[in-house]
This record gives structure tokens, sequence and C-alpha cells, in this order.
């Protein structure tokens, strides 16, 4: 399968991609810069000098800005001036680097873009990101039918909710509905995230990451996970780790005929983490601590070992066939129990 994947314009990590373009189907890549924020805090801004000069290494594969922040301040909408300068990076991007689209969670920020300066927005895909939750064929409409009314183009591909990767009677219904009236859309599945299955959290994280960008509040993200959200649950519950819908690399056939390609994630944790990864998926094997590969749950990897190759031959089978009733059914945590191993105090569970 083809992947989607971080970009960052370190040489080493340029290399690799080229060295692997033929497995590539696009990459995406935030600045870092407030004028275009996306849906990570900004731990650095990144030099728009650079990311062209990369981008312009890489041959034949799409290019996506992330512009993918939950919500923004509401004057930030009817800032014309404000506006122009993010249509202006965008304009750059689209001249200097190819850009092919940009990708976005916020309908409000895209339909003020496009109307301050549509002769930009024209020339860029608009498409909706996984944090938009795209897990039925109707859901995908209708967002199709938004990006309709703005001077966005529409999306060559998009990548569904994460949930779908371990419910094949969803996916294959979203797959099928796409196909039938949008057949030049591609599906693509979000790999290796590793959150909580269906995280009751997300939202409001995604919110509270979007405070933090637009300078409305202090960063407590991480401290907030660790004490009342998904980091304390898997602290608490192992088992939840395996029941996180991540895909393994030695799974990713399994969905040929159903999604196109594969999106791997974890920008935020570097080119050495990203080459590992994409490694991984390109030679759909890994042998090793399967968290290394997990972008949300890599925090843990140096707590926990999870070996990837001691996962049971049926172990796709097990996860996509239940009924996601992970408290009452317990089979995760009793896999989790046999095959990890503690590495570090603070990890109930396990031995």
């Amino acid at each position: 399968m083809l992947l989607d994947v971080p970009f960052l314009p370190r040489d080493d990590y340029v290399t690799f991609l080229r060295e692997r373009s033929d497995r590539l189907a696009s990459v995406h890549f935030s600045l870092g810069d407030p004028r275009v924020p996306d849906a990570r805090q900004r731990l650095a801004e990144t030099d728009i000098d650079a990311v062209i000069n990369g981008l312009n290494r890489l041959e034949g594969v799409d290019r996506f800005l992330l512009m993918n922040g939950r919500l923004h301040r509401p004057e930030r909408y009817f800032d014309k001036t404000g506006l122009n300068r993010s249509a202006d990076i965008l304009e750059r991007l689209a001249d200097d680097a190819a850009l092919t689209g940009v990708v976005f969670a916020d309908a409000y920020l895209l339909q003020a873009l496009s109307e301050v300066r549509p002769e930009v927005c024209e020339r860029l895909e608009a498409v909706p990101g996984v944090n938009a939750i795209p897990d039925t064929a109707a859901k995908v409409f209708a967002l199709l039918d938004m990006i309709a009314q703005t001077a966005f183009r529409p999306p060559s591909r998009l990548v569904a909710d994460r949930a779908l990767n371990r419910d094949f009677e969803g996916l294959t219904a979203l797959a099928h509905g796409l196909r039938a009236r949008h057949e030049d859309v591609r599906l693509f599945l979000l790999a290796n995230e590793g959150c909580l299955h269906q995280c009751p959290y997300k939202l409001a994280h995604d919110a509270h990451i979007a405070l933090v960008v637009e300078g409305l509040c202090g960063d407590r993200t991480f401290a907030m996970n660790r004490e009342f959200g998904c980091v304390r649950r898997m602290l608490d519950e192992p088992g939840l780790m395996l029941a996180s819908p991540f895909i393994r690399p030695e799974d990713e056939s399994r969905y040929a005929g159903l999604a196109h390609g594969l999106k791997i994630c974890g920008r935020n944790r570097g080119a050495d983490f990203l080459m590992r990864a994409v490694a991984a998926y390109v030679e759909e094997e890994y042998e090793g601590n399967l968290l290394d590969l997990m972008d949300a749950m890599g925090d843990l990897a140096e707590r926990v070992y999870i070996p990837n190759h001691g996962l049971p031959a049926d172990f796709f089978e097990q996860v996509t066939a239940c009924d996601k009733a992970c408290r009452a059914c317990g089979q995760c945590a009793t896999l989790t129990m046999r095959v990890a191993e503690r590495t570090a105090p603070g990890l109930s569970g396990l031995g």
C-alpha cells in the first residue's frame, strides 16, 4: 500500500524519503506558524525556505499543508488582514513548492479564507482532516458538499476515522459508499496513532490544543491526559494499548481493496522516530517494541515493552472480530499480561 507520511526538512530524512518514493503517495507538514495553525502545539517555527527546498527534492509526491486546528479565535474569521497573510503563505507554497492542498478541521476558517483570496484557494485541494471524524459515507458527503461551496478544489483523498481500522463492516460501508459517488477520492487509514479506541477525551483534547495554539491559555494538555485522561487509563489498564485501533505493519495488506493507503503520524516525535516507523510500514514488518512505532502511545515506550513480533498470528482476527466492549471482554488485557513486559515502575496489571 502507498503511504502518506509527515515531512520534516532534515536532509537525511528527505534523502530517506527519496529512496522510498515509490511507496509514497503524499507528504503532510506543518510550518509551526501562527498564520497557518495546525492541530499540534508549536514546538518551533519551521523555516519555510527549508521546507520548500526539501519538498522540491521529492518528485511525484503530493504535498499537503496542515491547517487542521479544531477551532480558532472568532475574530480570526473576520480579520481580512490576517487572512490575507495566511493566504500569502499558501500562495508562496503553491508557487514555489507545488503545494497540492491543505488539511483542515475548521470549516469556518476554510470559508473565510475562500472569500478573502479565492484566486489562491482555487489552486488548492481542501482535505478534511481525520479529526473531522469521517466515519460514514453520509458524513463524508456532507464535508464534500461544504467544500463545494468554497473556492477550494475538492479533495483527491481523505483519511477515515481511526475506529474504522477495526470495524470492517463500517469501513466497507464507507469505502463502497464513497466509490459509488466519488470514485476519484482515495481512502487512507491512520495506521499508528495509538490512542484509545473511540477515545472519549479526543474532542476536548483537540479543543484544548487549539486554545494553546491560539495563545488563550498555557499548555497543560499532557498533564491533563496523565492525571485525568488517556495516559492514566493506559497506565491503569494496559490492555487498552492493544485495544487501540492501530494497524500493525504486518497487517496492512489486509486492507487492500478497501483503502488506497496508510497515513503515518508522529511528526512531533522527530525524524529518527519517523524513519523507524516509515521503514516498518514500507517493509511491512517490525521486530521490536510495538510502542516504538506509535505516536500517542510512544510516551509509554520506556515503561513497557510489547514485542510486536511476539503477538499471536491471529491478533488481527481477534481485534477486528470482537464487539469492542473491552471491560467485559478482557481479551486484550489477558494478551497484554501474557506478552508485555514492564520496564519501569508505574504500570499496573503487568508483572
